[in-house]
């Protein structure tokens, strides 16, 4: 198995952990998003995301963060600042890579 067919099966289990949350709907919308976006990305084969998705992940990752902290989940306040810093990190190198 390759790296991106493990970060797939990662990110889907992630988005539906999400989307299972009963105690926040934002937290909800955050997995529905995320899971969304990226069957979106796998069907079409899209090889980068637009810049303006950058700006959608932060605020997710801000969303996540403060769901997580409501709730007292650290698990997703870790998922929100992984994500942020994903982001920011695309933002400011622009070289495709995320987390690996």
């Amino acid at each position: 198995m390759n790296k991106d067919n493990l970060f797939r099966i990662i990110v889907y289990s992630i988005s539906i952990y999400l989307i299972f949350q009963n105690n926040s709907i934002s937290i909800n919308i955050c997995g529905w998003t995320i899971l969304i976006s990226h069957i979106f990305k796998d069907i079409t084969n899209l090889d980068k995301w637009p810049r303006w998705c950058e700006y959608v992940g932060i605020i997710l990752s801000i969303l996540l963060i403060n769901g997580g902290i409501q709730i007292s989940n650290y698990f997703i306040v870790f998922l929100g600042l992984s994500k942020f810093l994903a982001h920011m990190r695309q933002i400011i190198y622009n070289n495709n890579r995320y987390y690996y």
